[in-house]
């Protein structure tokens, strides 16, 4: 055999002892390096961040938190609230129902824009009390003031009789408001009230004509019995014109004015005109005031005075007025007629 042939079979016999130890001692293949976790979306990640922090976190307890005390609710502050005054309606329930019936109309139309309580009558209501006519005149106002607001009245000499005080027709009409049996005297020639208003108690006590010493005793009880109320006394005789004290006001403010302390006002009518006084007892002042204009027949039509009470200053501010004529003041001296009473009650 020649060299050439014998080379090639070498080379021919080492290919092949080559391949078999290839496919017999082939090394494994590499693994394939783990797939990237894909990441969680942001608000995911940010839970999870959360609830490991939570769940890691030491459990501590923390004290309740302090239960604070309620507000207060603010102190009512007491409204201003207004009395009507009327008197002395005679010539009204004679000749002029129609003035009495306007007079009457504008307190019921204006109550609510003056804070009217209730309205006082002093008397003289009408002017002949045997005269069925001058009765159903004054009713025919009455009726229409009080379908709204109370009336509080006392009789005066014209409803009664001067000298008789006969109170059968006065009895008859009844028209005051207070008709509670253990608050008056003889059925209605006396009688009281009690209300509270503006953080005050108030009395209001009711004198009829003619104030005698029958009466006298059973007015001092009542005094002294609600003698934590600030009283206010209605009846009809009690100032003359120019302000002195009249037969009746001189037996009034001795057994009644004087003693007790609790009394700081006093309306009456009777006499024509405008008057007051101030009766003082130490410290103490008591306001009279008077009012009477329907003997002026032309320019004395209709009127009646609002009482506004202020109870955060105790004044009690008065202004005349007549709807009748729609003016204010019947003097042209105008403090005659609209005036401030000063720590009044």
């Amino acid at each position: 055999m020649s060299r050439t042939r014998l080379l090639r079979c070498l080379w021919l016999f080492c290919l092949f002892c080559g391949c078999i130890f290839a496919v017999v001692y082939r090394p494994p293949l590499a693994a394939a390096p783990a797939a990237e976790p894909t990441p969680l979306p942001v608000i995911a990640q940010i839970s999870s961040a959360v609830e490991r922090v939570y769940i890691s976190a030491p459990q501590t307890s923390y004290p309740p938190a302090p239960t604070l005390p309620p507000t207060p609710s603010p102190t009512p502050v007491p409204e201003p609230f207004c009395i009507a005054w009327i008197s002395d309606t005679q010539y009204y329930a004679y000749k002029k129902p129609a003035v009495f019936q306007v007079m009457a109309r504008w307190l019921v139309e204006n109550r609510s824009e003056h804070d009217i309580l209730f309205t006082v009558h002093t008397g003289d209501i009408v002017d002949n009390r045997n005269y069925e006519r001058h009765w159903s005149n004054a009713k025919s106002a009455i009726d229409i003031l009080t379908s709204e607001l109370p009336l509080y009245c006392v009789a005066g000499n014209h409803d009664v009789g001067a000298d008789m005080a006969d109170y059968q027709f006065y009895h008859q009409y009844d028209f005051c408001a207070q008709r509670d049996e253990t608050m008056l005297y003889e059925g209605g020639e006396c009688w009281y009230h009690t209300f509270s208003e503006g953080g005050t108690d108030f009395l209001l006590l009711g004198i009829g004509w003619r104030v005698d010493e029958d009466h006298i005793p059973w007015c001092e009880t009542v005094l002294s019995r609600y003698s934590d109320h600030v009283a206010l006394i209605l009846v009809h005789s009690f100032l003359t014109d120019d302000g002195a004290l009249t037969t009746n006001g001189k037996l009034i403010e001795r057994r009644l004015i004087q003693p007790f302390s609790n009394v700081r006002l006093v309306l009456c009518g009777h006499n024509d005109g405008s008057a007051r006084c101030e009766l003082k007892y130490g410290e103490r002042i008591v306001n009279a005031l008077m009012y009477n204009f329907q003997d002026d027949k032309t320019y004395g039509l209709g009127y009646l005075r609002l009482m506004m009470f202020n109870p955060l200053t105790r004044n009690i501010a008065v202004t005349t007025y007549s709807p009748y004529l729609d003016d204010y003041n019947y003097y042209k001296d105008e403090s005659r007629d609209t005036f401030t009473l000063f720590d009044a009650f």
